[in-house]
């Protein structure tokens, strides 16, 4: 069972506000309010932003328009380069803090993306249906009471006939985790969970600090 501790917290170590001492936290706002950048994400550089794009292109997912939803977009840095390969698209880009999705309004006002405020755990029965892409970028640890539900709802509703579900996630080594272990510790357990074999596996640092991309379609089996 997933252990829930009370907000309020001083400090400039994002793990602070997400997860600490095997206990989720989900301070994501005051987070955001407090340090700028948690994720160190910048611009979207390095490896694993570059291949979720490179997935997009090899399969020409929304090349031609379509839509898109990005969930837990945060301040909208990695949105900002999947608007830019698929110019055509209409992108939507959600976060459960008010504060990064402010911040994500300012910094990319003239993107031509939609930004609001989400939280898939709560929200995501009423998001709306017939997406061509679902980007679902480390946000597996934060949601795993409804994971099943939710990547579920994802494939089955809201995706369109042939939509793509595109997850990026980091996994700790064994022995390591402390937090929802019974739930997903393994790639393994995230396909077992999601009920389906994907279209890419994409693994990269497997020995050290390790991350997956996953790339399933809704419709084919």
């Amino acid at each position: 069972m997933v252990e829930i501790v009370e907000k309020g917290i001083d400090s400039d170590d994002y793990r602070d506000y997400v997860i600490r001492d095997g206990k989720f936290i989900g301070a994501f706002d005051e987070m955001y309010r407090r340090i700028p950048d948690p994720w160190n994400i910048g611009d979207a550089g390095g490896i694993q932003y570059d291949l979720l794009l490179y997935l997009v292109r090899r399969y020409g997912i929304c090349a031609g328009g379509g839509r898109v939803l990005d969930i837990g977009a945060g301040r909208g840095a990695f949105t900002a380069r999947l608007k830019e390969i698929v110019p055509a698209a209409e992108i939507h880009a959600v976060d459960i803090s008010p504060t990064a999705v402010r911040r994500a309004q300012e910094d990319h006002r003239d993107a031509g993306i939609r930004f609001s405020v989400l939280d898939i755990q709560k929200d995501y029965l009423g998001v709306e249906e017939g997406y061509d892409l679902v980007v679902l970028s480390q946000m597996v640890w934060y949601i795993l009471p409804a994971l099943g539900d939710i990547l579920h709802h994802l494939l089955d509703h809201v995706l369109g006939r042939g939509g793509y579900l595109l997850i990026n996630q980091a996994f700790y080594q064994p022995g390591v985790q402390k937090y929802g272990r019974e739930v997903v510790s393994r790639v393994e357990d995230l396909i077992r969970i999601a009920g389906k074999d994907p279209l890419e596996l994409i693994e990269t640092n497997r020995l050290t600090n390790h991350n997956a991309i996953l790339l399933f379609r809704n419709g084919v089996e």
